[in-house]
């Protein structure tokens, strides 16, 4: 085998462990932040920072301009929390999959909106059905 060939070879056994091992990093941070041990009802003092809670699904309701979708939980603390999803998140997808009484678990950042916080989420994976 030539020495160039060769050279290629180890080359793409090194991109390509680089990709895994970052793929690796970045979904073990995402499992440990997205478990029962780390739910929190986020405050203000959580603003602009990234938490995961769960709640159960009190409402849900599609924007009537936007196509943007809301969806109020009620946390452990019975804290009413609502938890905005973009159009461009897959608002209209997660609408389908949830209903009323579901249990869920969110990952998203905390914003204020209108003197109210909420979750934004960032991906449509960050959302789980845990019942």
């Amino acid at each position: 085998m030539k020495t160039e060939n060769k050279l290629v070879i180890i080359l793409f056994l090194m991109a390509f462990s680089t990709v895994f091992l970052l793929y690796a990093v970045i979904s073990a941070d995402n499992e440990s932040l997205m478990s029962a041990g780390n739910s929190v009802v986020p405050t203000t003092e959580d603003v602009g920072k990234t938490v995961y809670t769960e709640g159960l699904v009190m409402s849900k309701r599609m924007t009537f301009t936007g196509d943007h979708l809301i969806i109020q939980i009620e946390c452990a603390d019975k804290t009413v929390l609502p938890v905005f999803v973009p159009k461009s998140v897959g608002a209209s997808s997660i609408f389908s999959k949830i209903e009323a009484e579901s249990l869920i678990g969110v990952k998203g950042a905390v914003e204020e909106y209108n003197g109210t916080l909420e979750l934004v989420l960032k991906n449509e994976n960050d959302l789980r059905i845990l019942n």
